[in-house]
C-alpha cells in the first residue's frame, strides 16, 4: 500500500491535489476495466454472464405472434405410430402416418405445415436405391391434395436427388439451426441460412408469408409461453395437440394457422419407454414447462416468432461493452473515495448490483438491449475496493500527520474527537465565545541568570511538562509558548459550551502543580518563583493568521487583553489566579471565589471586576 501511496504523492506533489485525484481516479478505473475485461473470457464470468443473459430472457420476454400451432409427436402418437408401422417400431418414423397427419392438418385449413424430422431416408426401391422407393411414392400419393406448403427437413450432407428422392411437394430446409453457444450448450442462437438451404422456421416464414427474413445468424428472443397452456403443456409458446388426435382437434384452433409437427415429450410419464429426445437446454429454462429442456420444434417456432416480428436481441459489441465497463469502474473509484464504513461499503456494493441488474432487465424489457452485467460488477467492485482501501490509507497517513502536528496544540482526546469526526472545527476566523489563560513565572530572567544550561533545560522542560499535561487533561488549545509563560484557549478550536469551567479549574491545577514544583525546586537550592495566572471570557476572533507562506492558529480581542493585564495585575494585588466577571458569570462549577475590586487595566476602557479563586482550603462561595 506505501507503493501505491508513493504515486499519487509524486503526483500530487507536481499538479496539486485536484490533479491527483483525476489522475488516480482513471488510473484505477482503467486498471479495474482491464481486469474485469481479462476476467469475463474465464469460464465462471462466463457462467454469471450467461446466468444473466438468460435471466433476462425468460424474465423480460414478449408475447409471440398467434400464428401457431405445434403437432406433438408425443406418448400417445408415438404409439399410435407404432401400431401403423408393420414393424411396430418407433424409428424410423412411419411415413404413412406423417402423410396422412399432414392431410388432416391441411383438411383443417392450416397456412403451412413445418415437419421437425428429416425426411432424407427413405426404403430402397427396386432399383436398390431411394429413388424409386415405393415407401416414397406412398408418401406422395397420401400428401397429392395437400394445398398448404410443406416444409420438410434435410441432412445438408446429403445429396438431393442421389441420397434422397425430392418431392415438389416438399420445401426442403437445411436440419443445421439451433446454434449451441459457449461452453453450457444453451441454445441462445438460430442460424436461419446455415447452407444453401434455408432452416425450417426460415423456411415455413418464406413459404407461408412471402415475407423476406433474416439470412444471419441471430440472437434469439425467446417468447412468452401461451397463456392458455396447461398441465403437460406448461410452458409452449402456441396451443399445442397430440398427433394421435390431430384429427379431432377443433379446425377453429388450427385454421390459418402455421403447424410446426415435431417431437415433445413433456407429456411422458416417468416409466415411460418413449425417450426424452430433441429436448435442449434454453433460456428458458427458468420457466415451468422447459426444466428439462426445451423441445426443439418450439425453438423454432420462437425464431420464427422473432422473424415475423422483425425484432432482434441488440448487443452493444465490444466496444460500447468496454466503455459501459469503464464507466461502472469509474463509478466505483468515485464512490471508492467516500472511504465509508464497512457496512456502507457493502451496501453501496450490493445498491449497485442491485441498480445495475434493475437497469439491465428494462433495457432488455423496454428496447430488447442486452448489456454486459458481470464485467461491469466486476470493473465497479474492483474500483471501488482500490480506490476506498487508497483513500483509507491516505487518510490514515494524514490522521498521523495532523495529530503529530496538532498534538503541540491540542489535548491528545481533543485530536481525537477531531480526527474521528466526532468534533466539528471550521476553518478560517470567525467570532466566538470562549475563555483565554495566560501564564506567566515569576523571576523568571534571575532563574536564567542563576542556573547552568543542563541545569535550567532539566528544571524548565520539568516545569512545563506537568502544565502541559494539565491543559490537555482540561482539553485547553496552547496558543503560543512565551519562555517562561503559556497562551492557551478554552472552547477553541473545538467549541466546549463549558469552556469558563474548564479554564477555572485548570487554573487551580495549574496554581497546586506549581506549588509543589516550586516547593520542590527551592528544597534544591534553586530559587523558583509562584506562577500567576490570568483569566478573561468573552467574544474573540479565532482561527488561522499569518500569510500564505506561514499561518497560525490563534485568537484577537480584547478577551485576550484583559487576560494578559489581569496575569500582570496579580503581582499588585498578591494573587496567583485572577479572573474576569465575564468568567464568572459563565461558569456553572462552585470553586471558593473572592473578590478582589474593580480594577483599571491598561488598554481596557471600563474598569472590571476581578476575582481570584484560592486554592488553599476555603469554603466555596
Amino acid at each position: 500500500m506505501g507503493a501505491l501511496l508513493a504515486g499519487p504523492d509524486r503526483v500530487r506533489a507536481v499538479g496539486g491535489k485536484t490533479w491527483a485525484d483525476i489522475v488516480v481516479t482513471i488510473g484505477v478505473a482503467v486498471a479495474a476495466t482491464a481486469a474485469a475485461l481479462a476476467l469475463n473470457v474465464t469460464t465462471p464470468m462466463r457462467f454469471a454472464e450467461n446466468l444473466t443473459y438468460d435471466l433476462r430472457l425468460s424474465a423480460g420476454a414478449p408475447a409471440a405472434k398467434p400464428d401457431f400451432v405445434i403437432i406433438k409427436i408425443d406418448d400417445a402418437a408415438t404409439a399410435a405410430m407404432a401400431d401403423a408401422s408393420p414393424c411396430h417400431c418407433l424409428a424410423p418414423i412411419n411415413k404413412a402416418w406423417l402423410g396422412d397427419l399432414i392431410a388432416s392438418l391441411d383438411a383443417k385449413g392450416v397456412k403451412a405445415i413445418a415437419v421437425d424430422y428429416l425426411l432424407d431416408t427413405w426404403e430402397a426401391g427396386p432399383s436398390g436405391g431411394p429413388l424409386d422407393s415405393p415407401e416414397f411414392k406412398d408418401f406422395e400419393a397420401r400428401i397429392a391434395n395437400v394445398k398448404a406448403p410443406i416444409i420438410v427437413a434435410v441432412d445438408p450432407n446429403r445429396k438431393a436427388g442421389v441420397d434422397y428422392p425430392v418431392s415438389r411437394k416438399l420445401r426442403y430446409s437445411d436440419a443445421r439451426a439451433l446454434t449451441h453457444t459457449d461452453y453450457d450448450d444453451v441454445i441462445r442462437r438460430y442460424d436461419p441460412k446455415p447452407g444453401a438451404l434455408r432452416s425450417l422456421a426460415a423456411e415455413t416464414g418464406v413459404a407461408a408469408t412471402g415475407m423476406t427474413l433474416p439470412t444471419k445468424p441471430f440472437a434469439i428472443r425467446y417468447r412468452l409461453p401461451d397463456k392458455d397452456a396447461r398441465a403437460e403443456n406448461a410452458g409452449s409458446i402456441s396451443p399445442a395437440f397430440s398427433a394421435a388426435f390431430a384429427e379431432f382437434a377443433p379446425a377453429d384452433k388450427l385454421k390459418g394457422k402455421i403447424a410446426f409437427i415435431g417431437s415433445n415429450t413433456r407429456s411422458a410419464t416417468v416409466d415411460s419407454d418413449t425417450p426424452k429426445e430433441d429436448m435442449h437446454a434454453t433460456p428458458l429454462r427458468f420457466r415451468a414447462g422447459h426444466q428439462q429442456g426445451t423441445p426443439g420444434v418450439e425453438v423454432h417456432v420462437h425464431a420464427l416468432s422473432q422473424m415475423l416480428d422483425g425484432d432482434r436481441v441488440k448487443l452493444p459489441g465490444w466496444l460500447w461493452d468496454s466503455l459501459i465497463v469503464l464507466l461502472a469502474a469509474l463509478g466505483g473509484a468515485l464512490l471508492g473515495r467516500s472511504t465509508q464504513k464497512w457496512w456502507m461499503s457493502v451496501g453501496i456494493v450490493v445498491l449497485f448490483l442491485a441498480g445495475g441488474g434493475a437497469l439491465a432487465y428494462v433495457l432488455y424489457q423496454r428496447f430488447a438491449l442486452m448489456v454486459p452485467m458481470t464485467a461491469p460488477a466486476i470493473a465497479f467492485a474492483f474500483g471501488f475496493f482500490i480506490l476506498s482501501r487508497l483513500a483509507a490509507a491516505e487518510l490514515q497517513n494524514q490522521r498521523a500527520f495532523y495529530s503529530s502536528t496538532l498534538e503541540r496544540y491540542l489535548a491528545p482526546q481533543v485530536i481525537d474527537r477531531m480526527v474521528d469526526g466526532r468534533e466539528e472545527v471550521k476553518i478560517g476566523a470567525e467570532e466566538r465565545e470562549i475563555t483565554v489563560m495566560i501564564s506567566d513565572l515569576e523571576n523568571f530572567s534571575n532563574l536564567v541568570a542563576s542556573l547552568d544550561l543542563e541545569t535550567f533545560e532539566g528544571v524548565i522542560n520539568e516545569y512545563f511538562d506537568g502544565i502541559i499535561d494539565l491543559l490537555w487533561k482540561h482539553e485547553a488549545m496552547i496558543d503560543k509558548m512565551t519562555g517562561d509563560g503559556i497562551i492557551a484557549i478554552f472552547g477553541a478550536p473545538v467549541p466546549a459550551e463549558d469552556h469558563a469551567d474548564r479554564a477555572l479549574a485548570c487554573c487551580r491545577d495549574i496554581d497546586l502543580y506549581a506549588q509543589e514544583i516550586r516547593q520542590k525546586m527551592i528544597a534544591r537550592g534553586i530559587n523558583f518563583g509562584h506562577t500567576r495566572m490570568g483569566l478573561s471570557s468573552g467574544i474573540g476572533l479565532v482561527g488561522n493568521f499569518g500569510g500564505e507562506r506561514r499561518f497560525n492558529y490563534t485568537a484577537y480581542g480584547e478577551v485576550v487583553v484583559i487576560a494578559a493585564r489581569l496575569e500582570a495585575a496579580n503581582k499588585t494585588f498578591g494573587t496567583r489566579i485572577l479572573f474576569s466577571g465575564d468568567t464568572l458569570r459563565l461558569a456553572k462549577r462552585h470553586v471558593p471565589i473572592r473578590a478582589v475590586g474593580e480594577i483599571d487595566l491598561k488598554g481596557v476602557p471600563l474598569p472590571i471586576p476581578a476575582y481570584t479563586t484560592p486554592t488553599e482550603d476555603a469554603p466555596a462561595t
